[in-house]
């Protein structure tokens, strides 16, 4: 993957309704990435309001004085600071939030625009016109498509619908067109294919962008714990 990291003013670029992603550490050094978002930001008192925290769909309040590290995820740029749990509850307006401090500078860390992960997934996708439900397998995954594995033979420039479970997102009958072919692996029998997702609405792009980088925190993880 190619980075360029720098430092930033926080308050240049941290903007409410930011994707993000709560890493926190247990005390024997497992590490649990939970889902956010800015509520509003303070950066005259260093303070950030964020949604309480999440995982798979279920709040998780945090402890006053855990130290947590933040990633803000906004399109190909990610920004990343170290940050203290604060306070915890309702605020006025009954939202389940959590108070968080913010440093003055954070990393910012330009990506590509669409990085490309391995990601093995079964899906299904089908011809406009035609109601059957053709089987595919990823290879891999990005924001803006994947390539994927077939039995069945397709033109490069063939539209599709696209159906794949990605867990909390479901792709269902995701406009998409097959933009080049790589031949038939031999080894797997299918064919591949490049395939580019059509007309993604942004909060969808938004939810892509935290899935793909959720995936490439695990694989570091896991690359870790291999080479420790």
């Amino acid at each position: 993957m190619s980075e360029q990291i720098s430092l930033v003013e926080a308050k240049t670029v941290i903007k409410p309704s930011m994707p993000l992603l709560v890493e926190t550490e247990s005390k024997d050094g497992e590490k649990t990435v939970l889902k956010s978002t800015v509520h509003e930001v303070y950066f005259e008192k260093g303070i950030l309001k964020i949604a309480m925290p999440s995982l798979k769909g279920r709040f998780v309040p945090l402890p006053r004085g855990d130290f947590v590290y933040i990633t803000a995820i906004s399109d190909k740029v990610v920004y990343s600071f170290s940050s203290r749990v604060l306070d915890y509850g309702r605020d006025e307006n009954s939202f389940l939030v959590m108070y968080i401090t913010v440093p003055p500078s954070v990393k910012r860390i330009q990506r590509r625009r669409y990085v490309r992960i391995p990601l093995v997934l079964n899906g299904t996708y089908i011809l406009p016109g035609d109601e059957k439900q053709y089987k595919f397998v990823t290879r891999d995954f990005s924001v803006g498509g994947m390539l994927m594995c077939t039995s069945n033979i397709l033109s490069v420039g063939q539209p599709i619908l696209v159906n794949l479970d990605l867990g909390n997102i479901q792709l269902c009958q995701q406009k998409a067109q097959v933009v080049r072919s790589a031949g038939k692996n031999e080894s797997t029998g299918f064919y591949e294919y490049g395939v580019q997702f059509l007309e993604i609405a942004p909060d969808l792009e938004r939810a892509l962008v935290v899935f793909v980088f959720q995936q490439e925190l695990k694989m570091r993880k896991t690359s870790n714990r291999e080479e420790a």
